[in-house]
């Protein structure tokens, strides 16, 4: 719609109010209404240069929300996708873990049952021995033999007697066995001294026996440990990590846990299992930060 000039209107009225105005009136009108036509224009341009800095500002600061957003966003992607990563590595492990233990279950069964038939094989040697010697049968009556045949016969008498007293001397060592039963304190004792000496073949052995006869004893946190310790010394890394899990369980605030935990990653090192180790020693940095164990797992991981 166009607009109608000032002084249109101004001419109108004074037209109307009855031509009383004089000419220079008309002019004075005519200029005043210019500057007001003047300063419309410049409040309109103005007005058109707060518009384009507001809408420059708000470009800005959606630009500066998207920079400074984005990295927020990537940040939460990522780290969601970490948490993903070290739950499916926890998985293996433990499905690794859970191998470990069927396999030892497996072998442990196989060893009692050879075990137990050794066993039953030794009584019934023993029961043999123990058992008294038939009573010689009554003299056939028969010729009296030549002076040879008589030194055949004594000499035969004599070989009977030794057998006799051969079997009585096996049969005292093995009666003596029975009665020296070492005890549970002693075979812990012994097997600690044994695994000093890095002996772990015997130091395994005699922690097994102790546990066997006192398994809620009060050496038993300590025994499960050197029973571990002797299966790493041996570098049986899959029954030492399993054993190592054992004394984890059963003892959990034992001051034993963190350098279990590292040898346990040691251990999957030894097997070229450099993941399930990475997650062991972090743990340990983790969860036990003012042990000696955790200097070394931080040492460890950037060998990794």
């Amino acid at each position: 719609m166009k607009r109608i000039p000032l002084v249109v209107i101004l001419l109108l009225v004074i037209s109307l109010g009855g031509g009383c105005a004089s000419r220079d009136d008309v002019l004075i009108l005519d200029k005043q209404a210019s500057s007001l036509e003047q300063q419309i224009l410049n409040l309109k341009d103005s007005l058109e240069g707060v518009k384009t800095d507001l809408t420059k500002r708000v470009e800005q600061a959606e630009k500066k929300m998207d920079t400074t957003v984005k990295p927020i966003h990537q940040n939460q992607a990522n780290t969601l996708a970490q948490i993903e990563d070290l739950k499916n590595q926890i998985q293996n492990l433990q499905g690794r873990l859970e191998a470990f233990e069927y396999k030892q279950k497996r072998e442990q069964n196989r060893l009692s049952e050879s075990f137990v038939r050794d066993l039953k094989d030794l009584h019934n040697r023993v029961q043999r021995l123990e058992q008294p010697p038939s009573p010689p049968t009554p003299p056939v009556q028969k010729p009296s033999p030549s002076p040879e045949a008589e030194g055949k016969v004594e000499k035969g008498k004599e070989s009977g007697r030794e057998s006799l007293e051969e079997e009585k001397e096996a049969k005292e060592p093995v009666k003596e066995k029975k009665k020296a039963k070492a005890k549970p304190e002693e075979l812990f004792k012994e097997a600690g001294d044994l695994l000093k000496k890095k002996s772990f073949g015997d130091a395994q052995q005699k922690y097994e026996e102790y546990l066997k006869l006192e398994p809620k004893g009060k050496f038993v946190e300590e025994a499960r440990f050197g029973l571990a310790e002797a299966l790493f010394g041996a570098k049986n890394h899959e029954e030492a990590i399993l054993s190592y899990q054992k004394l984890i369980k059963s003892f959990p605030k034992s001051t034993l846990v963190p350098e279990a935990l590292y040898k346990q990653a040691l251990s999957f090192l030894s097997l070229k299992d450099t993941g399930s180790a990475r997650l062991l020693l972090e743990k340990i940095v983790k969860n036990y930060p003012k042990s000696n164990q955790a200097k070394l797992a931080q040492k460890k991981i950037k060998t990794l």
